[in-house]
C-alpha cells in the first residue's frame, strides 16, 4: 500500500470514528440554534485571540481572560453547548495525537536547526 493510500485510509477511519460522528452531530445541533451558535462562535474567537497572544508572547489582559472564563462558564451550563465543547475537545485530541505520532516518525526530515532541542525563535 502506498503512503497516499494509507493516508486516505486514515482519513476514512477518522470520518468513521465515534469522535468525528459525535462532533458533527453536536456541530449541527449548534448551527440549528442561532443564539447558541453565536455564543460558541464568540467563545472560540476570544479563545483564538488569547492563543495567538500567547503564541507571540504578548500580554493578555485580565479582562480578556475573565471574559473567556465567563463565557466558558455560561456555555458549560447549557447541555447542548457543553456537549459540543466536549465533542470538539475529543476530536481535537484525536487529531493532535495522530499529528504527534506522525511528527515523531518523521523527526529526521526536519530542516537543519529545527531538529535540535533549540526551538526556532518567533520574531514578533
Amino acid at each position: 500500500m502506498s503512503i497516499y493510500e494509507t493516508a486516505q485510509q486514515l482519513a476514512l477511519q477518522i470520518k468513521e470514528s465515534d469522535e468525528y460522528r459525535d462532533f458533527i452531530v453536536a456541530k449541527e445541533s449548534m448551527k440549528a440554534d442561532e443564539g447558541q451558535y453565536k455564543m460558541i462562535r464568540d467563545f472560540q474567537m476570544k479563545q483564538f485571540e488569547i492563543q495567538q497572544a500567547q503564541l507571540f508572547q504578548l500580554d493578555i489582559s485580565q479582562g480578556k481572560q475573565q471574559e473567556l472564563e465567563r463565557l466558558y462558564s455560561l456555555l458549560s451550563l447549557n447541555p447542548a453547548a457543553r456537549e459540543y465543547l466536549e465533542a470538539e475537545f475529543r476530536i481535537s485530541r484525536m487529531i493532535n495525537d495522530v499529528q504527534k505520532i506522525i511528527g515523531e516518525a518523521i523527526i529526521d526530515v526536519l530542516p537543519i536547526g529545527f531538529d535540535d532541542n533549540d526551538q526556532p525563535q518567533i520574531l514578533a
